[in-house]
C-alpha cells in the first residue's frame, strides 16, 4: 500500500477527516498530504486538520483539533447540554494554566493541572466527531464559581434546568463543590432556585 493509499484509508476510517497527528502516528511524510491537497482530494480546515472537500466540520470540532488540551466549559458547555438556548458568541474553553491560546473566538478559562481533568468527558456530535467537554456537574460548579461573570438569566435557567434533568448526579455535584470550595454557595443556590 502506497503512502497516499494509506492516507485515503485513514480519512475513510475517520469519517472524512485527517489530522497531521494521524500522519505522524502512522509514520507518513507530509509530502503525500500536500500531494492530496494539490490534487483537491482533501482541503485544509484548520491548522493540522484536513477533510474531504464536501465534509462540514463545525467550529467545536475544529477548536478541539487545534487545541488538543481544550475542554469546553461554562456557557458553551451549558449550550452543548441544552441548559441554555443562547448560542455562545465566543467559545468558553478551559485550559491548563500554562497554556495560552491565540484565538479571538475563544473565551479562555484557566485552572491548575490537578483540577483540569476533573469532570472531563467526551461528547459525540451529530456529524460523528467527538469533542471534550466538562460533565454536567463540573459545568454547574464552574458557573457557580464564575457566577458574577455570567448573565443572571443564563445562570438561573441553567441551575433550574439541571435540577429537572433525570441524568443529574447530586452526589457528584456536591463532591466537586467540596473540591472547589463552593459547597455552601451551591447549597444556597439549589435551595433557592430548585
Amino acid at each position: 500500500m502506497t503512502p497516499v493509499d494509506k492516507i485515503k484509508e485513514l480519512i475513510e476510517k475517520n469519517n472524512g477527516i485527517l489530522t497531521t497527528k494521524m500522519l505522524t502516528e502512522n509514520k507518513i511524510h507530509r509530502q503525500y498530504l500536500k500531494q492530496l491537497v494539490d490534487e483537491g482530494y482533501v482541503v485544509q480546515c484548520a491548522r493540522g486538520v484536513y477533510s474531504l472537500p464536501d465534509k462540514y466540520l463545525d467550529e467545536y470540532y475544529l477548536t478541539t483539533c487545534s487545541y488538543s488540551n481544550a475542554i469546553y466549559s461554562h456557557s458553551t458547555a451549558l449550550y452543548l447540554y441544552d441548559l441554555t438556548d443562547r448560542t455562545p458568541m465566543a467559545l468558553d474553553v478551559t485550559f491548563p494554566s500554562n497554556v495560552r491560546p491565540d484565538n479571538f473566538m475563544i473565551n479562555a478559562h484557566y485552572i491548575n493541572k490537578e483540577r483540569f481533568e476533573l469532570g472531563a468527558t467526551t461528547m459525540k456530535r451529530e456529524d460523528g466527531t467527538e469533542i471534550r467537554v466538562y460533565n454536567l456537574e463540573r459545568t454547574i460548579c464552574d458557573i457557580i464559581r464564575d457566577r458574577n461573570k455570567i448573565d443572571s438569566q443564563i445562570f438561573n435557567d441553567a441551575i433550574k434546568g439541571y435540577m429537572k434533568r433525570n441524568d443529574k448526579n447530586l452526589n457528584l455535584l456536591y463532591e466537586y463543590a467540596k473540591i472547589f470550595g463552593i459547597s455552601k454557595i451551591l447549597k444556597m443556590y439549589l435551595e433557592v432556585l430548585a
